[in-house]
Parts: structure tokens; C-alpha cells; sequence
């Protein structure tokens, strides 16, 4: 009897098999750090952008207009201008709370004091997975 020398076709498929589930799992690694560094980015320019809407005020704001800027309290988030990046509309608003006043706005924090807090909110939709 003769030894034969190669695979047989058990082997064959079963060695197909584990390489397909090796791409499988490796694709699937590729996919999630894909979506993990897209949502990086979004977050990093929200910040930037946070920046961007910030700025304005930030100039506004000096002491010889401090009861006369763009800082006047308010309930309701007032709407800053939305930006679009990357084909990505980005919207920021912001609301204003200060020590003295009472109900929504009220801060103890800045009770006594003629400080100022202002909360930004960047807003935007993140491509689904």
C-alpha cells in the first residue's frame, strides 16, 4: 500500500472554515475602530466648535458692559448659528444663570455674587452604525 501525501477534503474544508471566521472577526475589529474614530472626531470638532461660539461672547463680556452684553439671563436656551463641517450640520445654544435669580436659572454656586454661568450645548447627528 502507498502512502499518499496531501489533504483530504475534510481537512480542506475545515482549515476554509477557520479562516473565514478569523476575517469575520477581524473585519468586525476594523468596523467598531472605524466608528469608534468617527465618533472621536465628532466629539473633538464639537468641542472646537464650542469654542467658535463661545468666542463671541467671550469678547463681549468686559467690565464697563457687564449689565449691558450678550449675557442677559435666560430660561430658554437662546440659539447660537449652526456651522456645517464635513457634511455635518453642528448646532450650538446656551443658557445663562446667575446667584440672584430663582427658579430654572437659579445657581447656588454663584448665590451672592454678580457672577455669571454660562452652559453651552453643541448638538449634532452622528451617522448610524
Amino acid at each position: 500500500m502507498r502512502k499518499k501525501s496531501g489533504f483530504t477534503l475534510v481537512e480542506i474544508l475545515v482549515s476554509a472554515v477557520i479562516f473565514a471566521l478569523l476575517i469575520v472577526g477581524l473585519l468586525s475589529v476594523f468596523a467598531s475602530g472605524n466608528r469608534l474614530m468617527t465618533h472621536a472626531r465628532e466629539r473633538i470638532t464639537g468641542t472646537e466648535l464650542g469654542r467658535f461660539f463661545i468666542d463671541p461672547m467671550q469678547m463681549d463680556v468686559r467690565q464697563d458692559t457687564w449689565n449691558s452684553n450678550s449675557l442677559d439671563l435666560s430660561a430658554s436656551p437662546v440659539a447660537l448659528t449652526s456651522q456645517e463641517v464635513n457634511n455635518r450640520d453642528f448646532s450650538a445654544n446656551y443658557t445663562v444663570a446667575d446667584g440672584n435669580s430663582l427658579g430654572v436659572n437659579y445657581d447656588s454656586a454663584l448665590a451672592g455674587t454678580d457672577l455669571r454661568r454660562v452652559t453651552t450645548k453643541i448638538i449634532w447627528t452622528e451617522p448610524s452604525p
